[in-house]
């Protein structure tokens, strides 16, 4: 059996699917995941003293058209090949405008560098885009064809050997060639039809690069600043975990263009020395990532905002079927039946994440509340019915253990992994042990495939579409945790079913009919128990008044945050 989407999956299941993105979380965190140190070691780039702006003694964004932005996010790569983490992304296209972009706060794509939408060769092997005239770089060099091709195909020879080693796998298993037909039109020619192509085009990593700091034979994970880019922004100024200062590209020709003179990006240790500082004015926009403590704290701050945009950030666990009891369908439907996702909600986050019933979160093609519509959880009395079957009762229980990091997503984490052990114990018939490991183990084990029953994980769309959520869990690429075996095939008839569906969908064209198909496919899924979601997340910003919008903060299309969190700067000016 042909396994098409195995790559995407394989290469970003672990790395990606550790997603931050919680309303918790301090590290950085990728379109997948990608951890770096919240300090200021490692590699820095930055200009002169001189050059960087004094904000002290004045409320921030004051006086010299600044807007200072606060994040607990830091930069783990600025080369396009390379970026994974989503405060990567989120510079990476503020820097540099790729063919395609979202629609702010919508799932439909516009153009960005591109003069109107691909055309598409009957076969769907074929995209051809032709570029709009004038496009510069902040340094007046000028962006063709064949300079945007050679950076693309940087993404598919050096992408791997990068230290993040995951962006290629967006264009590696199906992209065969990307070619300059002429200075303004590329070319890009596939093994097979894409639906959700696209939607790749938008992705940083489909991002042009500057030839100078990144050739072609070389990943630059850190270029010196400045940092040119083709887009509205440039960097003048970078230090890691310290600041980015952005200014506006002087030759840019696009529909984004900058309102102010200056964003600076703040980095923050803590959400709460973030909180603060939005609260006495050193920043303007508390940005990425506030708990639901502090969210409360700042809904009733004087001269503050406080706007729920929905993150795409999903949590969920893990289960090993590589394992006993955990390779017995019996057990997953049990824990599928038994956990109560309202009390998560309710008890660990204040209402402020929404509970989960299909790995596919709501809003995207296709979805569906399978795992609602199928066991109705909490259901103790179906639970003990699933554990009946296989033999197991009161007198014979099955012994889960199960792990999680109670770090990496942040404090929370701890709280509702304990309320799943108490609802899996309240069948009479599931013993649960709790286990919480470092990450680096955590992650170690996970991919061993044979060291625990379950476990947390967390996932952040690549793209907006319903095969991400679902493609990567099927495909596991060797984890040998989920419905196909490490050599990529199916483990039984119903896991060929779910494979062969979704190898259907990621060739249909038919919006209507792909629709169809993920409903099918979430039945399917939620049936095997493949993972078993349990809650998708929402991010909260929040803005001082005087922040043009600040009151309609709430609003994707005010604030201008797109599909994957991208956060467009241009569109912020001050009162």
């Amino acid at each position: 059996m042909k396994r098409w989407i195995s790559v995407v999956a394989v290469l970003v299941l672990v790395l990606a699917a550790c997603t931050g993105g919680t309303t918790e979380d301090t590290t950085a965190t990728t379109a997948g995941d990608t951890t770096v140190p919240d300090t200021t070691e490692g590699d820095t780039t930055s200009t002169t003293a001189a050059e960087t702006p004094d904000t002290t003694g004045a409320p921030a964004g004051e006086a010299d058209g600044t807007i200072i932005i606060g994040t607990t996010d830091t930069i783990a790569s600025l080369d396009p090949a390379d970026a994974y983490a989503i405060h990567d992304w989120e510079l990476l296209k503020n820097i540099n405008e790729g063919l395609l972009r979202w629609r702010p706060g919508e799932l439909e794509l516009t153009t960005g560098l591109a003069e109107e939408m691909p055309e598409v060769s009957e076969d769907g092997l074929v995209y051809t885009v032709r570029m709009r005239e004038g496009v510069q770089f902040s340094d007046g060099t000028e962006l063709t064809a064949e300079m945007y091709a050679e950076q693309l195909n940087r993404l598919l020879t050096i992408g791997p050997d990068c230290p993040n080693g995951v962006a290629n796998a967006l264009a590696t298993p199906f992209l065969e060639s990307i070619e300059a037909l002429d200075s303004s039109t590329l070319q890009f020619t596939l093994t097979r039809p894409v639906a959700y192509f696209p939607q790749l085009l938008a992705t940083a990593a489909f991002l042009p690069a500057h030839p100078d700091p990144f050739p072609a034979d070389e990943c630059v994970t850190f270029p010196e600043a400045p940092v040119h880019g083709t887009g509205p922004w440039y960097i003048t100024e970078y230090t890691q975990g310290e600041q980015t200062v952005l200014e506006p590209n002087p030759n840019y020709n696009g529909e984004l263009t900058p309102q102010v003179d200056r964003i600076i990006i703040r980095y923050f240790s803590d959400p709460q020395t973030m909180a603060l500082a939005v609260q006495n004015g050193d920043i303007d926009i508390a940005w990425r990532i506030l708990g639901p403590e502090l969210v409360g704290e700042l809904e009733g701050a004087e001269g503050l905002s406080v706007g729920a945009i929905d993150g795409g950030s999903i949590r969920y666990l893990i289960l090993n079927y590589a394992i006993e009891p955990m390779d017995d369908i019996n057990v997953r439907k049990a824990v599928a039946a038994a956990i109560d996702r309202d009390e998560i909600v309710d008890v660990v986050y204040g209402g402020q994440v929404e509970p989960l019933y299909s790995m596919v979160p709501p809003g995207f093609i296709g979805e569906t509340q399978a795992f609602d519509d199928m066991y109705q959880s909490p259901d103790l009395d179906a639970a003990r019915a699933f554990l009946a079957e296989s033999g197991y009762d009161e007198n014979n229980p099955v012994e889960l253990e199960l792990w999680y990091p109670p770090e990496h997503y942040g404090a929370s984490t701890a709280d509702w992994m304990q309320l799943i052990e108490q609802q899996l114990e309240a069948t009479g018939v599931i013993d649960v042990t709790l286990q919480p490991q470092e990450w680096s183990t955590y992650v170690t084990a996970l991919t061993g495939g044979e060291a625990y029953a379950g476990g947390v994980l967390g996932w952040f769309f690549d793209f907006p579409d319903s095969s991400n959520y679902l493609e990567p869990f099927v495909f596991n690429g060797g984890l040998g945790t989920m419905v196909t075996s490490p050599e990529g095939e199916p483990i039984n008839d119903q896991a060929a079913q779910l494979v062969d569906l979704l190898n259907e969908a990621s060739v249909e064209l038919d919006e209507d009919a792909r629709a169809g198909l993920y409903e099918e496919i979430q039945e399917l899924y939620a049936d095997l128990v493949v993972t078993l979601p349990i809650l998708f997340e929402v991010e909260h910003v929040v803005p001082r008044d005087g922040v043009s919008g600040s009151d309609q903060f709430a609003s994707p299309e005010t604030l201008n945050i797109g599909p994957n969190l991208e956060f467009y700067y241009s569109v912020l000016s001050e009162n």
